[in-house]
């Protein structure tokens, strides 16, 4: 099994952008990686930009998490939201100062750096993924789960947004209302299905690894966040006379559309 974090720390976020470290080291689980040669961006200032920042994910394993289409774990933006949760997404915003907390701690962690730490006796692992992205570039560390490297688990450690105190609370969490939703459909069966309700067709849009993703956008959008079950991950449909099974994604504030899912 495989887990990703990724973690972004965009150039609008941390004006100090000099961190080296673009080529990927293999590290085995118990060793200890090098510190970057950078020096840890603990003192960059946090713009308000509103760009990513900081992301996570799982991936691998048998389950074949973290493919085309899959949510992250936990997203951070340059304006303080982060958006987190496996099913219903919830919605936070840091103060400023929580913010700019986190991000160092990204760099101190040695995120500017990538890295895999992967484990040479586990052919289907699951891995957390760390991505920082430095003046645009993004910086990748994999590692693989449990996490041993000490640092990343450290940082992991951080992301949890309900062991956030309420001091880091700029406002009180609330549920994610996405301006945009894919409808991610499959060849279904007709037995139980709906008609499908929207203008935009299903069926010929953009592909998502096997799924062909339908961009809903504004009372459309709204809608099928209604439609969406926390509990049921497909729903049946049938558009033009042809039946679909359809998962509702929410996209988030840096995902522009379909092709940012595949």
């Amino acid at each position: 099994m495989k887990a990703m974090v990724v973690v972004a720390c965009a150039g609008a976020v941390l004006a100090a952008a000099g961190c080296s470290g673009r080529s990927e080291a293999k590290l085995d689980p118990s060793s200890t990686p090098a510190p970057s040669s950078t020096p840890a961006p603990s003192s960059a200032p946090v713009t308000q930009g509103r760009g990513l920042v900081l992301r996570t994910s799982t991936s691998g394993g048998f389950a074949g998490f973290g493919g085309p289409g899959s949510l992250p774990d936990f997203s951070l933006y340059g304006d303080g939201r982060a958006i987190a949760g496996s099913g219903p997404l919830t919605e936070y915003r840091l103060t400023p100062q929580a913010l700019r907390r986190l991000v160092a701690a990204a760099g101190d962690a040695g995120l500017a750096t990538p890295r895999t730490v992967a484990s040479p006796h586990m052919a289907d692992a699951m891995y957390k993924v760390i991505t920082f992205v430095v003046g645009g570039r993004p910086r990748t560390t994999r590692v693989v789960q449990p996490v041993t490297d000490a640092k990343a688990a450290a940082f992991l450690a951080r992301l949890d947004p309900a062991a956030w105190p309420r001091d880091d609370l700029a406002s009180a969490p609330h549920p994610y209302r996405p301006a945009k939703v894919a409808a991610l459909a499959v060849p279904g069966s007709a037995a139980g299905a709906r008609s499908w309700p929207f203008t935009a067709p299903l069926g010929s849009g953009t592909p998502v690894g096997t799924r062909i993703c339908t961009l809903l956008t504004g009372a459309d959008a709204r809608a099928a966040v209604r439609l969406s079950s926390p509990t049921r991950r497909w729903s049946d449909w049938e558009d033009h006379g042809r039946p679909y099974r359809v998962q509702f994604r929410p996209l988030l504030p840096d995902e522009a559309g379909c092709s940012a899912l595949a």
